[in-house]
């Protein structure tokens, strides 16, 4: 685990949680599933998270999103307490949930037609996006007409025409096969970096993890709380792509240290 660098602690401050936690409730009994999550995520920052199956790993995205409540502490936006669903998030699922009766320029404006933006401004901007990453040929083209690499991206374009300024990923890429996968990230962090968002990323994937985050957070089993930080520093320097990190000489050490706070789930909180 590292501290954090000087350049990360004078980051401009975009996501924080103060000591949330999150309890369900049935008329016998209350169940714990987050405990005092302290986080401060900067601003253009990548984090991931991974940790053991139902440690809460989704719940703390929604959390952040607005559209669950803690049962204790805070989460807080640019400073404001979030108490809703809030238009500075946007949110990528496992599945695309793309609608076969539009073309993919329809399927695009989509989450701006929810927010109720201006249709012909959302139009242009979606079209200008999709030829941008490499799907402007394929506007009018059905999605049924699309591999499942093309339909992610697709649907991370409809996130980003939504104009957020914080991306939330949920398993994005686990529903497709690897080849795909591996190169669906490249895709996915170039089009983050070059948009400038804040990116969270779930994931079970530990190669995933590390080679697209800034930093990697490690989860603990229920009631879960954050058990490990670490701070993804590779002595190549530079704006490393995914698959450059892979091959970086650290790349291993972080991946066998994440490996055994994560083995056998036994993984105890700070």
């Amino acid at each position: 685990m590292r501290r954090e660098s000087g350049a990360r602690a004078r980051q401009a401050e975009h996501i924080r949680l103060d000591g949330v936690g999150l309890s369900y409730f049935t008329p016998r009994e209350e169940t714990e599933a987050l405990r005092d999550i302290t986080l401060a995520i900067g601003k253009g920052e990548f984090i991931s998270i991974v940790g053991p199956s139902g440690c809460g790993k989704s719940t703390l995205l929604s959390l952040i999103s607005g559209m669950l409540k803690p049962t204790r502490g805070k989460v807080s936006i640019d400073g404001a307490e979030v108490t809703e669903p809030s238009v500075k998030v946007g949110y990528m699922l496992q599945h695309d949930h793309l609608f076969e009766w539009r073309d993919v320029l329809g399927n695009v404006t989509v989450g701006a037609e929810i927010r109720r933006m201006e249709k012909e401004a959302a139009r242009r901007k979606g079209a200008e996006l999709l030829a941008r990453y490499g799907l402007g040929d394929f506007m009018r083209h059905a999605p049924a007409q699309l591999s499942g690499g093309m339909r992610q991206r697709v649907a991370l374009i409809r996130t980003l025409v939504a104009e957020p300024d914080i991306l939330l990923l949920d398993e994005p890429f686990s529903a497709l096969d690897y080849q795909t996968r591996l190169t669906l990230s490249e895709e996915v962090f170039r089009i983050i970096k070059d948009q400038g968002k804040t990116a969270v990323l779930v994931t079970h994937d530990l190669s995933e993890a590390i080679s697209m985050a800034d930093r990697v957070l490690v989860m603990a089993k229920r009631p879960s709380t954050i058990a490990a930080v670490h701070e993804i520093d590779l002595d190549e320097g530079g704006q490393l792509s995914p698959w450059s990190k892979r091959q970086a000489a650290k790349y291993h050490d972080y991946f066998n240290a994440i490996w055994k706070e994560l083995d056998g789930h036994a993984v105890s909180p700070l």
